[in-house]
């Protein structure tokens, strides 16, 4: 059954959408989905058969209705790229999300969502090599092979769609712009410790274990999809997350930062995500994070940090 937070969506998916049948993204930030080095992607492009699939969204087809019809705009714009890019066996994602209102008009919103996926295959198997020599390493392939990549995607509303594309653009990133990266203090080209990217240190409030917001397939024997972590992140950060604001010092409100198997010999799936604008006169910032290791159950906390004043 789809958890409560799918419910609100829902709700909130059908208000917004009779209020805006006809419109398009006009809180968006000007020139998101068209910023230098990103190349236009025709929307239409992205959720044809291919990605509605069975192997996807086992009830595809069932309902009038698109099975990820009620998923929040960074939930969809994951499942999106990997039905696109694919999925790698060691990869980081750092996806940024922020929901705006459009101007003049606070019942319709927008939102902008980028998602970068780094390979650290070739890292992974680097740092092996050094361990156990070259002669007992797995072809390169065996570990992945495909571009660090970055979507930008411009979302709203429309037609029975929370999250509906209105743009979507990519870009190749290159190692040198990786090694610039930041992914929540931690730099994102980097293989981890298992622990090394488990946020600040606090008072962290163990949180019950999410369903998916959606009929999508959450997770296999290698794990949870990257996808589902980041639903898992939004929906401890609460209802919270569904109001519109405006981003601190130029920063999107959200970022999540999804690691699978970016470290270690186990198979381990972490998340970590930060709130930065919270609705609330005595907290300033909420992070998540979990993880879970190989088949055994996940662990998902909460740390929310007091405003300063």
């Amino acid at each position: 059954m789809p958890h409560k937070h799918a419910l609100s969506l829902a709700i909130l998916g059908g208000v917004l959408t009779m209020a805006s049948l006809a419109a398009c993204a006009g809180g968006a930030t000007p020139g998101f989905a068209t910023a230098p080095g990103f190349s236009q992607v025709d929307p239409q492009s992205l959720d044809g058969d291919a990605y509605y699939s069975t192997d996807r969204f086992p009830g595809a087809g069932a309902s009038v209705f698109h099975p990820d019809s009620d998923l929040p705009a960074p939930v969809r714009a994951m499942l999106l790229v990997e039905s696109r890019e694919g999925l790698l066996p060691h990869a980081r994602y750092r996806v940024t999300y922020q929901l705006n209102s459009v101007p003049n008009d606070p019942d319709q919103t927008s939102s902008e969502v980028e998602i970068t996926r780094i390979n650290l295959g070739p890292a992974f198997r680097e740092s092996a090599v050094g361990g156990y020599g070259e002669e007992n390493m797995a072809p390169l392939a065996e570990f992945g092979v495909g571009p660090h990549v970055s979507w930008r995607f411009e979302m709203s509303p429309r037609q029975g769609m929370t999250a509906d594309i209105d743009a979507v653009s990519r870009k190749e990133l290159s190692d040198l712009e990786v090694a610039a990266m930041d992914c929540l203090g931690h730099p994102c080209g980097e293989i981890d410790l298992p622990d090394s990217d488990r946020g600040p240190n606090g008072q962290w409030i163990p949180r019950d274990w999410p369903e998916a917001s959606g009929p999508y397939v959450a997770a296999t024997d290698e794990g949870p999809d990257p996808a589902y972590v980041v639903d898992q992140l939004l929906y401890v950060m609460g209802e919270d997350a569904l109001q519109p604001s405006s981003p601190v010092d130029g920063s999107p409100r959200f970022q999540f930062v999804v690691s699978a198997n970016a470290g270690g010999q186990d198979v381990m799936t972490t998340g970590l995500g930060r709130n930065s604008v919270v609705m609330d006169d005595e907290i300033g910032t909420v992070w998540v994070r979990t993880w879970q290791h190989s088949e055994q159950p996940g662990e998902i906390s909460e740390l929310m940090q007091a405003r300063k004043r």
